[in-house]
């Protein structure tokens, strides 16, 4: 009885091994069918490329592929969200107040993007403006105004806690601007 039960549990130990086994070389086949195949995304690989260059905050490089993955993809709304915050990033506040203004055009319940307005409203001294957006944004979307959670913030190695647009906007409404 004893020889049965080392030879059961052998075959059973080896039927494990082999099933995984097989699943490494599943998902290493399932990863290479993925990766080899052509650029599926809406926005083109230009679009994926402007993501990975914004994150590493290389915002020159990011917004030249969001430019092109506008003229591949005029619909493609995502691309020009990130072209407006790429050029509020670099600074250059009138241009990117324009884009702003034309995503919110095209897509008017977008939170996230009054709420990118209103924090470019903000530091260019349009406080009412700010305000507006603020308020439209977390009226919208009601997480916004409740700042980035602690997973987040440790994943984008943030070691403060951001001020909210909540209290940004409470700042704001108190009427003592101060720096955001």
């Amino acid at each position: 009885m004893d020889c049965a039960f080392a030879m059961n549990t052998d075959m059973i130990y080896r039927g494990i091994r082999y099933l995984g086994i097989g699943l490494i070389f599943v998902s290493l086949a399932w990863a290479l069918y993925k990766g080899a195949g052509p650029e599926t995304h809406p926005g083109g690989p230009a679009f994926s490329r402007a993501v990975g260059l914004y994150t590493d905050e290389k915002y020159e490089e990011a917004l030249r592929d969001y430019e092109t993955s506008i003229r591949e993809h005029p619909d493609f709304i995502h691309a020009q969200r990130g072209r407006a915050r790429t050029l509020m990033q670099l600074g250059r506040d009138r241009e990117a107040l324009e884009a702003f203004n034309e995503v919110l055009k095209r897509d008017p319940g977008s939170a996230v993007s009054f709420a990118n307005r209103g924090i470019l409203q903000d530091r260019m001294g349009h406080f009412p403006q700010a305000i507006a957006d603020y308020d439209r944004a977390i009226k919208t979307d009601p997480r916004l105004g409740e700042g980035l959670d602690w997973f987040t913030r440790l994943l984008q190695n943030r070691k403060e806690k951001p001020q909210t647009l909540a209290d940004r906007l409470q700042t704001l409404r108190q009427g003592d601007a101060g720096p955001n």
